[in-house]
């Protein structure tokens, strides 16, 4: 509980004090909405965010599960802004919004409510935080399918809207959105989750005014971004000057051409890095196009973590980096160009971006890692008699590090979201989980391992309809200086009858007949270094785990022939 009387410890300044004290606002935001959500898709899997901005829209704090939101909050802010210079603003205001060529986020899912704080009739920051929504209605059950041909079929645009008038809610507004979604419950649960995190930020916010005043904490969130800038400038004048690039490919346009380059050309000069995304392939016809707002979220995100991951999570260091990319682009699409599942592009283009780095990186480089499966199940529940969407992504493994194996089964880059509990799926849905494990064998092999890929099995007790959408079912995980490349991706369907059938890597509509069983399957993370070179004690550890076979042990690892022991 903060206090009025509370003061900074000696050798603590004010605005390191105010600093922790809004990091904490946000925090507060993203724990309460968590806790009030009705979906799993946030209270169990964590996808949302919540930030604090200053009265110029400038990020100031986040609390982020999903790093793909990292700046992409900040186009409703201006919005916003926008609107009340033209229509005034009173306390209690708040808005909603959604579409990504209007309000800045990244695709229709994520739908994001804003309250300005306003003190003696004057904005002095906004409050903001987002939640994935399962389905926001659209062609197909979850909004989300990757062979959508235009955002229009991914589901309702909201522009910036009020959703309250000095603290009353508008319920026409919700009931717009209940209306256009397969699952209204969860949504007006989620909204409510959303209004009710916001309450919890304007109370804590005013907190800090009451005890800072209001000419204190400007001056301190000033401070606070422009020491995030001076400490990102420093990292990066430690890095070599040069020009460096690396592409990576997606598998498919969505729609069956393909494979879709996925280029970048990275500057280091002095201070400043910049990023030219020119030899990136066009837009496509699909929901594969990264929208506006993904493309600086993910260029912050992956900066961030290869540069200084201790960063504080502000609009300070994105003044230190410049970003090229031609309007067209599938890092940049035109309206209506879908991008309904731009996560896939995203986690691709973090790849690129550190592929890049590698010569400049040092011990920091990082091998490629395996991307998110992307799984919709939707249909009747027979116990409850509602239509469900289950929305989940898939961890894969994680690339090497020079110092350290890759992480299994985590999500990667631009998503941090959790795999939904065993416990929590059957209890929500009426599928059941059969299988649940690691890969053996599907890490790439090196002086250090790659994550490993994982497994799950869902059997179909009711008549179902699944779509899917992903990357490196094609091309995998590359390793580094000798390293193997991870496992690839895939997803099956094993038939009553005992046939298996391959589903396509982007599909939609997908008839499920009860008994047949979903097989997912994520891919792994590249290795760094000749295999040859592993120490053999951490080798006869990963045999006696089940993350590596007694076969590759022998004929990767060791070299030796299959008739000798596992080392």
């Amino acid at each position: 509980m903060m206090t009025a009387t509370a003061q900074p410890r000696a050798g603590v300044s004010t605005d390191e004090v105010v600093s922790n004290l809004l990091g904490a606002v946000a925090d507060e935001m993203l724990i309460g909405l968590i806790r009030a959500s009705y979906s799993p898709n946030i209270k169990e899997r964590a996808d949302c965010s919540a930030s604090v901005f200053d009265a110029d829209g400038q990020t100031v704090a986040m609390a982020s599960s999903a790093p793909l939101h990292l700046g992409a909050l900040s186009g409703l802010v201006d919005a916003i802004r926008e609107r009340i210079r033209r229509d005034g603003v009173q306390p209690g205001d708040a808005w909603i919004g959604n579409d990504p060529y209007v309000c800045g986020g990244t695709h229709l899912n994520d739908i994001a409510v804003v309250a300005p704080v306003v003190v003696n009739g004057e904005v002095v920051a906004f409050l903001s935080n987002l939640g994935h929504h399962a389905d926001v209605g659209g062609r197909a059950p979850g909004s989300e399918s990757g062979d959508n041909t235009s955002i229009f079929q991914d589901g309702l645009r909201i522009p910036p809207m009020k959703l309250a008038d000095a603290g009353r809610v508008r319920e026409d507004v919700i009931d717009l959105v209940l209306l256009n979604s397969r699952t209204p419950e969860e949504r007006r649960g989620d909204l409510r989750a959303q209004l009710a995190a916001l309450h919890i930020g304007t109370q804590r916010f005013g907190d800090v005014v009451a005890r800072y005043g209001v000419a204190q904490l400007r001056a301190s969130m000033a401070a606070l971004m422009d020491a995030t800038e001076a400490r990102f400038r420093a990292a990066i004048r430690a890095l070599p000057d040069g020009a460096y690039a690396a592409d990576d490919f997606l598998d498919d346009d969505g729609l069956g051409g393909g494979p879709i380059r996925i280029a970048t050309t990275i500057t280091i000069a002095g201070d400043r890095i910049a990023l030219d995304f020119n030899g990136t392939d066009g837009q496509v016809p699909s929901g594969k196009n990264m929208a506006p707002g993904g493309l600086p979220a993910t260029v912050y995100c992956a900066l961030k973590m290869l540069v200084d991951p201790d960063l504080p999570n502000n609009s300070g260091y994105y003044r230190a980096v410049s970003i090229v990319c031609p309007e067209g682009n599938l890092l940049n699409p035109r309206p209506p160009a879908a991008v309904g599942s731009r996560a896939m592009t995203a986690q691709i283009l973090a790849d690129a971006i550190f592929a890049a780095l590698v010569p400049a990186l040092g011990d920091h480089a990082l091998a490629r890692s395996g991307v998110q499966q992307g799984v919709i199940f939707a249909g009747m529940d027979p116990r409850t008699g509602r239509y469900y969407v289950d929305y989940e992504n898939f961890a894969p493994g994680i690339g090497a590090r020079r110092t350290k194996d890759g992480a299994d089964c985590a999500q990667v880059h631009t998503t941090n979201t959790s795999n939904l509990p065993i416990e929590a799926f059957e209890a929500e849905f009426p599928l059941t989980i059969e299988r649940f494990e690691l890969i053996a064998d599907s890490g790439g092999a090196g002086r250090l391992r790659g994550g490993l890929g994982v497994r799950r099995d869902f059997r179909i007790q009711e008549p179902t309809r699944l779509a899917v959408r992903s990357a490196r079912q094609r091309f995998p995980a590359l390793g580094l200086e000798g390293g193997q490349a991870g496992s690839l991706g895939s997803f099956e369907v094993l038939g009553v009858d005992g046939q298996v059938r391959r589903i396509p890597s982007t599909a939609t509509d997908v008839p499920l007949e009860p008994g047949e069983v979903v097989i997912v399957r994520t891919p792994g993370g590249g290795g760094i270094g000749d295999p040859r070179a592993r120490d053999r004690e951490r080798l006869r550890e990963d045999v006696r785990e089940g993350r590596v076979s007694a076969a590759a042990a022998r004929q990767i690892y060791t070299g030796a022939s299959a008739h000798c022991r596992a080392p």
